[in-house]
């Protein structure tokens, strides 16, 4: 096959991007902004109630180390709590923005969400890191050989596996875009 076969092959094929309607804009941005409030809401939720937990163990575990390592939990979940307000709450647009098309200013958020979904190791499993640390190593005193790995293989799964899961929900982010950004250039 020459060029001009490839080239007219392409050129036959039909267009696969619909119509994407200001109404069908509108049902995305209001269903996107619909899922980062009910995301953000579960997840504050959660912190807050580790904060209460681990709080009420700062205040009443005999284990010294294990105390501070509650008290370092809660500043973790008060850390994680500021990064969901400030930083993966939706934004409004600024001024300048408001006289922007609304796909563009959609395009932005899903990319703002899409990195903030792949960086949640950082931002939401580093804050707590010493206090778990702590915490168990507490567990195991006076034997430091005793460090309870089966406790710990119970924290590391569920965090490999949110992880995971918000890798994958960054992925379907960059899909969206991508679509968007096929939408945007017709």
């Amino acid at each position: 096959m020459n060029e001009q076969n490839f080239k007219a092959i392409w050129q036959s094929q039909p267009n696969v991007v619909a119509d994407y309607s200001a109404n069908q804009l509108q049902q995305d941005v209001a269903g996107f902004r619909r899922a980062i409030s009910r995301r953000n809401l579960q997840e504050g939720f959660c912190a807050l109630m580790v904060s209460i937990i681990f709080g009420y163990y700062a205040w009443t575990l005999p284990e010294y180390f294990m105390r501070i390592g509650s008290a370092l939990i809660v500043v973790g979940s008060l850390v994680i709590l500021y990064q969901l307000r400030f930083r993966a709450g939706l934004q409004k647009p600024a001024p300048e923005q408001l006289g922007q098309p609304s796909a563009i200013y959609f395009r932005q958020e899903l990319i703002r969400q899409r990195d903030l979904l792949r960086g949640i190791w950082l931002s939401q499993f580093v804050p707590l890191l010493p206090g778990f640390g702590l915490f168990f190593w507490g567990m195991a005193q006076p034997n430091p050989a005793d460090f309870p790995w089966q406790i710990t293989s119970v924290l590391i799964i569920p965090f490999a596996l949110v992880i995971a899961m918000n890798l994958r929900a960054a992925q379907k982010l960059q899909m969206e875009i991508d679509k968007l950004d096929l939408q945007i250039a017709e």
